[in-house]
């Protein structure tokens, strides 16, 4: 058969025939890392969250037993129990003072490719 001929549709839908199937993996495997990321993210954010709302709950439970707000994280996390990643998280405490709220800041580490995690 002569291409000479051939519209030029014709010839655009054949040449698609061969490009589709080669590219389809590819975006396939982009959107998975994509929405892999997305998922990670959104959990280390609902991670976050829940070690500074458990923090901010601890110091205001040892306040109603004890009169005070705690000296120190350590102090905190061993009264009320809470444990985290501390190569996930930086968490700073900052006392002001036995009956004023403490300053409490959760932080998520860098990962190692350089963003936060």
């Amino acid at each position: 058969m002569n291409d000479i001929f051939e519209p030029r549709r014709s010839r655009f839908l054949r040449t698609l025939r061969f490009i589709v199937p080669a590219i389809l993996p590819v975006l396939l495997c982009i959107l998975f890392v994509a929405v892999v990321s997305r998922t990670s993210s959104d959990t280390i954010s609902k991670e976050r969250k829940s070690l500074t709302q458990a923090l901010e709950h601890g110091a205001v439970q040892t306040y109603a037993l004890t009169g005070s707000y705690p000296e120190s994280l350590a102090q905190l996390l061993e009264e009320c129990n809470i444990t985290y990643d501390d190569r996930q998280f930086v968490v700073e405490y900052i006392p002001n003072g036995s009956n004023l709220f403490p300053m409490i800041s959760v932080l998520p580490l860098a990962n190692e490719k350089g963003g936060v995690s």
